[in-house]
């Protein structure tokens, strides 16, 4: 591509002006900056790689929803998508199956994990078992003398 700078260099005004226009048309984020020349690497951080001055040759509705993105935090965007699931699932618009099935994922509820987690595996040992592994180990467990449990293994424990 003729307008396309050198590896490490800005991006040409051309390039900025085609990413603009497929982001206004829906094109994916990163189907777009990679069209418009931006590498594999940079287009997987989605909107991260949009420069901001793309984003002031976006149209005027596209400008004001990334504000309000930007403006929003975590809990409130949130709440605003709980709302719009149980909305959703409440008066069936998408007939209320997909919403439903959405809601039943949100951390608070967690309804499609089991109650019990199978296969779990300890990644890091105790120190106190390292250290008497020979006594734990042993073959008669009557000749095994242990010492007690240091504090900080029994609190909490009635």
């Amino acid at each position: 591509m003729a307008n396309q700078p050198e590896h490490g260099k800005r991006k040409t005004p051309q390039q900025h002006r085609k990413l603009a226009s497929l982001l206004a048309q829906d094109v994916p984020v990163g189907e777009a900056l990679r069209e418009a020349g931006w590498s594999e690497r940079q287009s997987m951080k989605g909107w991260e790689a949009v420069p901001d001055k793309v984003l002031a040759q976006l149209p005027k509705k596209a400008q004001r929803l990334v504000a309000l993105g930007k403006s929003a935090d975590k809990e409130t965007r949130k709440h605003i998508v709980r709302g719009r699931l149980l909305e959703n699932a409440i008066h069936g618009k998408d007939g209320g199956a997909m919403s439903a099935k959405i809601l039943g994922s949100d951390s608070e509820l967690n309804m499609w994990t089991p109650d019990m987690q199978m296969g779990v595996v300890v990644l890091t040992t105790p120190q106190w078992v390292i250290d008497h592994k020979a006594e734990l180990l042993a073959d008669d467990p009557d000749d095994a003398i242990l010492p007690p449990l240091p504090a900080s293994a029994t609190e909490g424990k009635a």
